[in-house]
Order: C-alpha cells, then structure tokens, then sequence
C-alpha cells in the first residue's frame, strides 16, 4: 500500500506542499549555519546533509525532507507567527538533528545514510563526531539571537530537547545486546526519548517563537513526543521488513546489532514457541551470521512481534492526534499539522494492514 492509498491524494498534496515551503524557506538559512563553521567541519555537515559529493563537489540534493523543520514552523504559524519569524526555530531543530544523526550512524556503526556511505564511513569517526558538535553548538547559537520575548523560553526548550536526545540515546545503547529476558517495554520507551524528545521541541520552540501560551506549547510537545514513539516504533519494522532500496539502511540492521527493538521485545515476551526459539538464538554468545537474519526476523513476525508494533505504533499516533485537536491554533495550519503527524505512519509502506482512519478519541497507552 503506497502513500497516496492511504493518506488520499488532497493530503498527500499538503503535506508534500507543507514540505515543499519549509524547505524553500528555511534551507538558505541553514546552508548558511552550515557555511559558517570551520570549512572542513562544514564540508563533512554538507556531505552528510547531502549536499556535496566527498569531494566537495555539489549535487542536486537537499537537507531531506525537513521534517523537524516544517513541524517548528507549522507550530508557529497555528499561532500567528511569520514564516520569517519562524525561520530560525526550523533551522535550530534541523541542525540538531542532524547533530543527533552524525553521532548515532558512529555509535550504531551504519555504514549508510540516505543511500550512500555515513560521514564517518568516509571522512573518519572523530571528524564526523566533531562535525555533530559542531552542528549543535551552531543551533544553540541560531535560537539565542531570536530577538524579543521569546528568545529564553525556546532555548531552554531546545537545550531541554537535546537532553532527552541524549539520555534517549545512553537508553538505547543499553538495548544493544541486553539479556533476552531482561528487557521490557519500559526499558524500550526510555531509549525512544532520543527520537520523540526533539519532535515535541520542534513544536514547543514554534509555538513559543510565536507567543503562545505555555500550557499549549506543552501540549503540542506532548503530542510531538506520542508521535515521536510511533515513529520510533514504525522505524523498527522498517529496518527488520523494509525494502533498503527505499529506506537507504541496510536490511536487518538491529537484528545484527542484538538491538531490543520494540518487535523484538514483543515477541520475546509474547509467550509463543516462537518467541522461546527467538529467546534461546539472542541469548547465544556468537553474532548471527548474515544469512540467519532473514530467519530471525521470521521468528520475531511469528511470534506476534510484527502486530504487536504496528498495534503499538498506530495507539500512540491516536493518543499525538486526540492531543494536537486540544491544543488549538489556527484550523487550516492545525489540519495540516495532522496531516503531517499521519504521514509519518503513512511513508512506511510495509504495514501488513492499512493505517485506519484515526479517531479523535484517547488512544490507549503503550
């Protein structure tokens, strides 16, 4: 099922419209945060944005889809902002994004990123690792100089998101390898922080960079950060029965990790045969060799691990979208906003059943 079936063609339209504009906004601005750091600290961040070849030599590329970027700027314009104004709140989120990518693609040893070598793959691990800190400090720098009111509260939600990106990531790490029957879905949501702490900044920094009141700001971050386990969730499938040609990773990726992701944990705590089988092969000492994985994740699907995610991933989407309909804001940007939060479910085309329409109700909890 592709995009199109299940979003509808109107949809589909805005959000790649939504896109579109918040890449054409923003994108001069960021090329520019990326230009002023030292040249080689930028070339390898242009490398890894995809904007240059390893020799430097630009391509046709662009920043990806700009997600972040346009989630800050639609909070924003909910609530009267500019899309100038909104500018260098989608910068800010962007780059520590990408800060946060460079030095996961390191820690996971993922040798791709959109299809072609990691920056550490090809200019070193501590150039990549200096070029990720160099984009940070680079964000925190773009939110300090917003001038006016808003420019305190959205930093220390920006330093706040960072934070949670990096317990998130210290959590995830612990997932790597961790005893088949020690590991729950507690352990699991904590390291999903990496991804869902920096969501609900993107759209707690355009809120505030708008003026809006704190308690909706927080709301709207709350619905970021349901979004963001979905997301995080809708990735593990992905990277077990995804097709890489489309998702740019290499197949199997956590499974050669030992990584406990969420259908992982699932099936081995599904109380199957197969989940036991699952059980006993993690808990050996030696790596699987590659032509096992297929069969593992076979064992994960048997087990229920598959249905149990994608169960999980559309739950927590329902909870993001009840949230978003409570927080207010101008109702054209708010249903684009939804529309972006179903897209994110929406681009995994390997669900094994269609994304249901998503009730207005509260989702039930993971």
């Amino acid at each position: 099922m592709n995009q199109a079936q299940v979003l509808g063609t109107p949809v589909a339209d805005t959000v790649r419209e939504a896109l579109a504009e918040c890449r054409a906004a923003t994108l001069p601005a960021l090329r520019t945060a990326v230009e002023s750091l030292h040249p080689r600290l930028a070339r390898i961040s242009a490398y890894h944005l995809g904007w240059c070849h390893r020799d430097g030599t630009p391509t046709d590329g662009h920043a990806g889809k700009m997600l972040r970027g346009t989630l800050a700027m639609l909070a924003a314009r909910a609530f009267g902002a500019s899309t100038a104004s909104a500018v260098p709140g989608a910068v800010a989120v962007e780059l520590v994004h990408n800060f946060s990518l460079l030095h996961d693609d390191l820690m996971d040893s993922d040798e791709l990123r959109r299809g072609r070598p990691s920056a550490w793959a090809v200019f070193g691990r501590g150039p990549a690792v200096l070029a990720g800190d160099a984009l940070l400090g680079r964000a925190l720098q773009v939110i300090t100089e917003v001038r006016g009111a808003p420019r305190q509260p959205a930093t220390a939600v920006l330093v706040a998101a960072v934070d949670d990106i990096i317990q998130g990531q210290a959590a995830d790490l612990e997932l790597d390898g961790c005893p088949a029957d020690g590991v729950d879905t507690g352990d699991y949501l904590a390291a999903c922080a990496k991804t869902s702490g920096l969501l609900g900044g993107c759209l707690e920094v355009g809120a505030l960079l708008a003026h809006a009141p704190a308690p909706v700001a927080r709301m709207l971050r709350s619905a970021a950060r349901d979004l963001g386990v979905a997301w995080q969730i809708a990735d593990d499938v992905e990277s077990l029965w995804g097709d890489p040609a489309v998702s740019g990773k290499a197949a199997h990726g956590d499974l050669r990790r030992g990584k406990r992701t969420y259908p992982v944990i699932a099936a081995l705590r599904s109380g199957t045969e197969a989940g036991a089988r699952l059980a006993t092969r993690l808990s050996a000492t030696e790596t699987p060799a590659e032509a096992e994985l297929v069969s593992l994740a076979r064992l994960v699907e048997e087990a229920g691990g598959r249905e149990a995610a994608e169960r999980a991933a559309r739950r927590h989407l329902d909870q993001a979208l009840h949230t978003l309909s409570r927080a207010g804001g101008e109702p054209g940007t708010v249903k684009t906003l939804t529309a972006l939060f179903r897209h994110v479910l929406a681009r995994h085309e390997h669900w094994t059943t269609p994304l249901p329409t998503v009730s207005a109700t509260k989702g039930a909890a993971l």
